[in-house]
């Protein structure tokens, strides 16, 4: 055979979707990253139609529901191996959509009180008070200006990057015009009415989500009300943001009208295990309690006492029978074949930490201090009070330095408007322009450490000469105090790839690495990660081929404490190149350590 033709070869396969809730929006994202790895063509048919595997939107226009008989068509070498992984994948959909949307339960109660059918959208059962909810109409009298507000949005949505769908959302900011209120809100306007009756139309919710929040910034809008006591939000309509404001309340479910299952605002009520339902009719005013049964699909109004006593029995018993990961989450994490590996925590603030703390986490691997940088700069006892609080509940703490610029932005830190703001001023290069800034945060860190066992991270170095100018600077200043730094370690995050080249003469100065996964993909391919139409593969091998080297060539600890580090994907590989601590979203610390108990 001529090896061109073995270039060529296509390789073909049909299969039926087992996938009880079609393929929604995380599915479609992880069969684009599959063909993605391919180097020849991956082509997806159903019917007549025929679309590119590597384009995620393309899939989702294809509404694959379960039972469709799909064609798969790859080119080029390996074409085998990419069709086998799909189907692979593809299989896990069996039980995926059980988990989130369909019944947890095998019991089928006959509820005596008054039944309205709804569709699940995140299994569980919940009991509670309905609480009626209704978003903001704000009005255009402002009290910041557009840019302002604009600005305040993309910062909280920036600090929000550990999760996919704000990162999505920060990125559709950023493309709308910001140059008044009028042209964006026209901008969105036109963008809802086309995506109004589309494959797309779910994308709705982000679109006034965005507009909501910028408007809240504007008008200054206060923090929703939350009953004390349990309650079943019931919205006309959720966005996005309402979810996070839901998951430290008493909320116990959620009925939403004409919810679309593959919605941002689904995935984010199955991600924080919320039951809820989606209906097409208006609810009525109700009073009393009322129950959620997202395991068959229905709402109970005005439910009699057997059906809240079976309702909180069953509740009980899935409770119970969810525990298993929750209750192993403080044993440690080791594979099979006896390696330890360490599972630590991201925060970004003392909320997330005792949430941390809870996970089962082996200590926190970044705490973003961001937090503290916010409408106004703190004082040196603010910082320290609230370093201290976290530094308290952990043995090992890990802290990032003010990671501003690029694309964060503090009111109080003025820098100069730059062409290329991700290759400017930001991270550790605040020492160029606002050295007491950060002098004053080191101080606060080092006070507030009282002898645990801590570590610096200084953001964005790419010579070993910045770090050093760093690493003096908290030296001077804990002489200057007389703190002492026998608990303290420096190290870097390593984001640039010129540190690859450097790890040599690294190795000399900084006693541990922490690999920020998110910003080293994008330097090494030169693609912002939330670029609309360039992507990049999460699991190239050139990436890997990275950390490769970084472990190999290093003589201290390294970690990885980007988004990686919490696919469950790639956790074998990890391990497998010799990484031996991973810093993941405290809600990942149990399934996270489960998985590598697996490996």
């Amino acid at each position: 055979m001529n090896i061109f033709d073995f270039f060529k070869q296509n390789t073909t396969t049909k299969v039926q979707l087992n996938a009880p809730h079609g393929v929604h929006l995380r599915p479609s994202a992880m069969i684009a990253n599959i063909a993605k790895g391919h180097n020849g063509k991956v082509l997806i048919e159903l019917g007549s139609t025929k679309i590119d595997a590597k384009d995620m939107n393309k899939i989702l226009a294809l509404g694959l529901k379960n039972g469709d008989e799909v064609t798969f068509i790859a080119s080029g070498k390996n074409a085998n191996f990419v069709i086998d992984k799909i189907v692979s994948f593809l299989s896990t959909l069996t039980n995926e959509n059980i988990d989130d949307t369909q019944s947890v339960s095998n019991r089928v109660f006959d509820f005596e009180g008054k039944k309205i059918k709804g569709d699940i959208i995140s299994s569980g059962l919940g009991i509670g008070k309905p609480y009626f909810w209704q978003n903001d109409n704000h009005s255009v009298t402002t009290k910041q200006t557009f840019d302002n507000a604009y600005k305040k949005t993309l910062d909280k949505l920036s600090s929000m990057d550990d999760n996919d769908i704000f990162v999505a959302q920060k990125a559709l900011l950023e493309s709308l015009p910001k140059t008044s209120l009028e042209e964006f809100e026209s901008a969105i306007k036109s963008a809802i009415s086309s995506l109004r009756g589309s494959e797309h139309e779910a994308k709705i919710a982000d679109y006034k989500d965005l507009l909501n929040s910028v408007n809240s910034n504007m008008n200054g809008a206060k923090n929703a009300q939350f009953p004390k006591d349990d309650f079943i939000v019931i919205a006309d309509e959720l966005l996005p943001s309402d979810i996070v404001k839901l998951v430290n309340s008493s909320a116990k479910g959620a009925v939403v009208k004409n919810l679309s299952p593959r919605s941002h605002v689904a995935l984010l009520l199955r991600s924080h295990k919320i039951p809820a339902i989606s209906v097409s009719e208006d609810i009525e005013n109700y009073n009393d309690v009322i129950i959620v049964d997202a395991t068959s699909g229905l709402l109970v109004v005005k439910p009699s006492e057997d059906d809240l006593v079976r309702a909180k029995e069953e509740i009980e018993k899935n409770n119970k029978d969810n525990l298993v990961e929750f209750e192993n989450r403080f044993e440690s994490a080791t594979t099979k074949n006896g390696k330890a590996i360490k599972v630590q925590a991201n925060i970004a603030d003392v909320q997330s930490a005792k949430e941390a703390l809870m996970s089962g986490c082996d200590g926190i691997g970044l705490l973003r201090s961001e937090f503290l940088f916010q409408e106004q700069k703190p004082s040196l006892d603010e910082q320290c009070k609230a370093y201290s609080e976290i530094f308290e509940l952990f043995d090992e703490v890990t802290v990032r330095t003010l990671d501003i610029g690029g694309d964060k932005s503090l009111p109080y830190i003025k820098l100069d408007d730059e062409q290329n703001p991700f290759l400017g001023i930001r991270g550790v290069r605040l020492l160029k322009t606002h050295k007491d800034i950060i002098g004053e945060q080191l101080l606060a860190i080092l006070k507030a450490s009282r002898k645990k066992e801590l570590k610096v991270m200084f953001p964005m170095v790419a010579t070993t000469d910045e770090f050093i100018e760093a690493k003096e600077l908290a030296i001077e200043i804990a002489k200057e105090h007389e703190l002492s730094l026998e608990n303290v370690s420096f190290g870097i995050m390593v984001e640039v790839p010129s540190v690859l080249f450097l790890l040599e003469e690294f190795n000399k100065v900084v006693d541990f690495y922490s690999i920020g996964t998110n910003d080293l993909t994008q330097y090494l391919f030169a693609i912002d990660r939330t670029h609309k139409t360039l992507k990049i593969d999460p699991h190239s091998d050139a990436l890997f081929d990275a950390l490769s080297l970084i472990v190999k060539k290093s003589s201290k600890p390294v970690s990885i404490c980007g988004e990686l580090a919490s696919d469950e994907e790639v956790i074998n590989r990890l391990i497998d190149i010799g990484i031996d601590t991973l810093s993941v979203p405290s809600k990942m610390v149990p399934s996270i350590k489960s998985r590598i108990r697996n490996v």
